[in-house]
């Protein structure tokens, strides 16, 4: 995960890489997209998933929250590109930092259902 922030700024929310990972990791466990997770780039793994924080904007008075987040799923073995996309998720409930978090959550788990639909 590149592309989040890992201090806050002043009075504005934020998704520390590592956060995001984690939740990532957790969600991949959960659903069982992929078999295992090896976190890093290793020969014991078949993919190689990242995820790029593009933007985060933040309305405070709506609570309205908007992500987007570039994602790659890479062979390997071979480096082909398997599957890219830039995803979008927006969410409006509680306050900011729900917000943030629900926003990440959505966009976490459109990504895994696309990709389990691939055919790898």
């Amino acid at each position: 995960m590149t592309g989040g922030q890992e201090s806050e700024a002043v009075g504005r929310r934020h998704i520390p890489n590592s956060a995001f990972a984690q939740a990532l990791i957790q969600s991949i466990e959960r659903s069982q997209t992929f078999a295992k997770v090896v976190e890093g780039q290793s020969q014991a793994a078949d993919f190689l998933l990242t995820a790029t924080l593009f933007t985060l904007d933040k309305r405070v008075f709506g609570r309205t929250v908007k992500l987007e987040v570039g994602w790659t799923l890479r062979r390997i073995d071979t480096g082909v590109v398997a599957w890219q996309e830039a995803i979008v998720s927006e969410y409006s409930e509680g306050n900011v930092q729900t917000a943030t978090e629900g926003a990440a959550r959505s966009n976490i788990a459109q990504a895994l259902g696309k990709i389990s639909k691939l055919n790898l």
